[in-house]
């Protein structure tokens, strides 16, 4: 996408609107992601502002049961052709004016992922004991008591506190 017009005139804008496929690179995105949004100078500072969706396809890091979840995020960056100085990561520098966008959103959309992917918020997982999943299942498994713990079964149930 080429920005020269963009970064010449204050008040410029460049509408963004585009469907990027993933599918051949990562089955995580199996189906177009979609972006929209503008690039826009104000006063001197270009920026990128987008909204993108998707499909994300995975298995669940609880449970392990595959699952499809949608997918949304917000692009917010400042665009600058060359930077005065040193180097600051919160800029994205473009010296040839040039964004790849659909880098930019696939960048993006792995750095916003959530760092454990749920089938559901409330996913119970695995028993640790028999593998069962405990979202579909009760465990029949027999609790292990942890041997540094197992004295505290000796003690009565019915113990008064004393003041």
């Amino acid at each position: 996408m080429n920005l020269e017009a963009v970064f010449a005139n204050p008040g410029a804008a460049l509408p963004v609107n585009a469907d990027f496929s993933f599918a051949e690179e990562d089955t995580l995105f199996p189906e177009t992601v979609h972006t929209a949004g503008e690039v826009r100078n104000r006063s001197g500072v270009v920026t990128l502002h987008t909204t993108f969706s998707a499909h994300i396809s995975f298995d669940c890091d609880r449970c392990a049961e595959p699952a499809v979840r949608e997918y949304t995020g917000e692009i917010l960056q400042t665009l600058v052709t060359q930077l005065n100085g040193e180097e600051d990561s919160s800029f994205t520098v473009l010296p040839d004016s040039q964004l790849d966008l659909r880098e930019t959103v696939r960048e993006e959309l792995y750095l916003q992922l959530p760092s454990k992917l749920l089938c559901t918020p409330n996913c119970r997982g695995l028993c640790p004991g028999c593998g069962a999943n405990l979202n579909n299942a009760v465990c029949t498994c027999i609790k292990q008591i942890d041997p540094r713990l197992a004295a505290l079964l000796s003690l009565p149930e019915d113990i008064e506190e004393t003041p």
